[in-house]
C-alpha cells in the first residue's frame, strides 16, 4: 500500500480500479467454480429422492406390455 502512496493520482486510481476489478472477477469465478458442484449434487439428490416418493406413492401403477407382431404365415 506504500508504494500506491507514493505514486502519482494519475496512475494511482486506474490501479486501484484496476486491482479491485480483478478481485471482484476472481471473487467471481471462485464462488461459481463452488456452486457448480454444489447445484449438480443438489441436482442429483432432488431427483433421487422424487424417485423414491414416486416408489412409495400408492397410486403409481406399473405396467408391463408386450409386442405382439402379426405375421404373414399366421394368416
Amino acid at each position: 500500500m506504500r508504494l500506491l502512496l507514493n505514486l502519482p493520482k494519475i496512475i494511482a486510481i486506474p490501479l486501484i480500479l484496476v486491482i479491485l476489478t480483478a478481485c471482484v472477477i476472481l471473487s467471481s469465478v471462485f464462488f461459481v467454480l463452488l456452486l457448480i458442484p454444489v447445484a449438480i449434487g443438489g441436482f442429483s439428490i432432488w431427483r433421487r429422492l422424487k424417485l423414491v416418493e414416486r416408489a412409495r406413492d400408492e397410486h403409481v401403477i406399473d405396467s408391463e406390455f408386450t409386442v405382439i407382431e402379426k405375421r404373414q404365415d399366421d394368416l
